[in-house]
């Protein structure tokens, strides 16, 4: 964009001040007039229109109050879900305008994680994933779908930073699902995940503790969920309750759907030892001890079999069934022979002790650290995510600490566990405010840049100032027209914005000259007011035409329609209004210099 766009203006400027000047010459004949015959009837319609205004103060009083209640109420759109009495969490006002990174794109395939408590075996995971298989064959837009039991699927780049290639166990699985061509389908893949999220619910209620998620490819950077907390503290065991207590606030949130915590799930380890003393009494080798007890746990090749036909041989290994190898009491029922006597059961040579299994311990930017995550719906992830820090910030984690919530500021903050309990908020709000704050400094350079052109060229800091009137007017339909169209503002429409500054500030120029020249050839200044308004109304409807037809095409699609909604919207509202309250600045302006 940023190298495209200025290229094709230069090009644009070039052509139309040498190849359109030449082939007008040589295509048009001349003597006759070849201007828009409806242009007599919109210069007639705008004398009659601006003429009381320049009359009547209270008239253009009521037009700069009208101007700046647009102004204001077209902000409050995005802004009042900050500053409802409700709060910010909840569905969006009726009126709002949801503000997100991108918003989810219509795509061909989708991805179902399934992550079972640690201690379910691989035939309980398989059954699970045939329940959401049977439920996949009724849906008339899913063309396929392939089933991984205890490995992860094909991994894409999202399941890179998700973790996926961890994901190994008979605890989990992953069914990567391919829909018909969205081309030939009625149904977009989030409206066709949303409407499957109730009966995959339903399922995983049957699995207590199990989690299944419902993964759509991003339109963006992938994250590791889209609501993200990021927890930090200096004692393990505190820190992985408290990642439990948030996961319970998380699952208490508007719109939240599939939340999960990196804390694993505390599993009873059984370690046998060999007890020398008892084995010393029985005449039994410890070693004889250890090697029964390995046999019986974990199984021994006694051999090798050479079937008639195989280039290679089979192990033939002897191995206690999965069902009667779990319980420890199974070592009574073992027997290993001393050198002499009866067989002495295992359990009598042995001892059981139980401990926790331990657990990996996750770490980023040198600090311990615990994940919390869910994913939305339907909603922005701002919304979910300010409502969790009301709930969240100075939480009581002990009787002398508390939970500290931040990076919800431009920069990003690093963790330091030194300061106690933290909780840093990451995933898709931290992409939003890291692109809005780009985009907003961009903007500010873009908006600077103009401004310090027309300074030079108008050889006046006022005059500019009045130019860039067009752009704020502009603002006027971007938000409602994100609203009439149920658009999300994301970063591909301040893109839009950033661009529609620079096009809508040429409107006002060419107002202001036209004023400027009729002066200067000593006509009345309202006369020059009027008429520039007039005989320049036709090329500013022309260009937000050209703008508009240009950038409807890209008004269907889900992640940069928001450019398409920015500009069409935008250089509408700037059109309309830029040619009465920009002459009506310029003629308060040039007054007060005649003053």
């Amino acid at each position: 964009i940023t190298f495209n766009v200025p290229v094709a203006m230069v090009a644009s400027l070039v052509v139309a001040y040498s190849v359109t000047p030449w082939l007008a010459r040589r295509l048009l004949p001349t003597g006759g007039f070849h201007g828009w015959r409806a242009q007599a009837v919109l210069q007639r319609g705008y004398r009659g229109l601006i003429g009381p205004l320049l009359k009547r103060r209270g008239l253009r009083r009521v037009l700069h109050l009208v101007l700046v209640l647009g102004f204001g109420l077209s902000l409050l759109q995005p802004a009042w879900q900050f500053l409802r009495p409700q709060g910010v969490g909840g569905p969006v006002s009726a009126l709002g305008v949801p503000l997100a990174f991108l918003p989810k794109d219509n795509t061909n395939s989708f991805l179902i994680h399934l992550h079972l408590p640690e201690t379910t075996p691989l035939e309980v995971t398989d059954r699970a994933a045939r329940e959401l298989g049977e439920l996949l064959r009724r849906q008339p837009s899913v063309r396929d779908y392939q089933t991984h039991v205890g490995l992860p699927a094909v991994i894409d780049f999202n399941g890179q930073l998700k973790g996926s290639g961890r994901n190994i166990g008979p605890q989990y699985a992953e069914i990567r699902v391919n829909l018909i061509d969205k081309q030939l389908r009625g149904q977009s893949s989030i409206e066709l995940v949303g409407a499957l999220r109730p009966e995959v619910e339903q399922i995983a209620a049957r699995y207590p503790g199990g989690i299944i998620q419902l993964v759509e490819d991003p339109p963006g950077p992938p994250v590791r969920a889209t609501v993200l907390a990021e927890v930090n503290g200096p004692e393990p065991l505190e820190l992985a309750h408290l990642a439990r207590r948030l996961a319970e606030q998380f699952r208490h949130t508007y719109d939240m759907a599939e939340v999960w915590a990196s804390v694993p799930y505390d599993l009873t380890e059984y370690r046998i030892g060999v007890d020398r003393e008892r084995a010393a009494l029985a005449g039994v080798d410890p070693t004889a001890v250890t090697r029964a007890a390995t046999r019986l746990l974990a199984g021994e090749v006694l051999g090798e079999a050479h079937p008639p036909g195989e280039r290679l041989s089979v192990p033939i290994r002897l191995q206690v069934p999965r069902s009667a190898r779990i319980d420890p009491a199974l070592l009574a029922r073992a027997f290993v022979h001393p050198a002499a006597g009866a067989p002495v059961p295992l359990s009598e040579v042995t001892r059981v002790t139980h401990t926790s299994a331990p657990k990996p311990i996750n770490h980023k930017n040198g600090e311990r650290v615990e994940y919390v995550g869910g994913e939305l719906a339907g909603s922005a992830p701002v919304y979910a995510v300010l409502d969790l820090d009301r709930r969240l910030d100075d939480l009581a984690v002990d009787e002398n600490q508390t939970l500290a919530t931040t990076n919800l500021g431009l920069q990003p903050v690093r963790p330091d566990a030194l300061r106690g309990y933290q909780l840093l908020w990451e995933g898709e709000l931290r992409l939003t405010l890291d692109a809005f704050r780009d985009m907003g400094l961009a903007l500010g350079l873009a908006l600077a840049g103009v401004l310090l052109l027309l300074v030079g060229y108008y050889r006046s800091f006022v005059l500019p100032l009045i130019a860039m009137g067009a752009v704020p007017l502009a603002l006027i339909g971007v938000f409602p027209g994100h609203w009439l169209l149920g658009t999300t503002f994301s970063a591909a429409s301040m893109v839009g914005v950033i661009a529609l500054a620079g096009v809508v500030v040429r409107n006002s120029v060419l107002l202001i000259d036209f004023a400027e020249d009729y002066r200067r050839r000593g006509h009345p200044l309202d006369d020059a007011v009027r008429e520039a308004g007039a005989v320049r109304l036709q090329p500013i409807l022309l260009t937000t035409l050209a703008i508009l037809l240009g950038t409807a095409v890209m008004v269907p699609d889900p992640v940069m329609g928001g450019i398409a909604v920015a500009l069409i919207f935008g250089s509408v509202s700037s059109a309309v209004l830029t040619v009465f309250a920009i002459p009506l600045l310029y003629r308060a302006y040039a007054l007060r210099g005649l003053a």
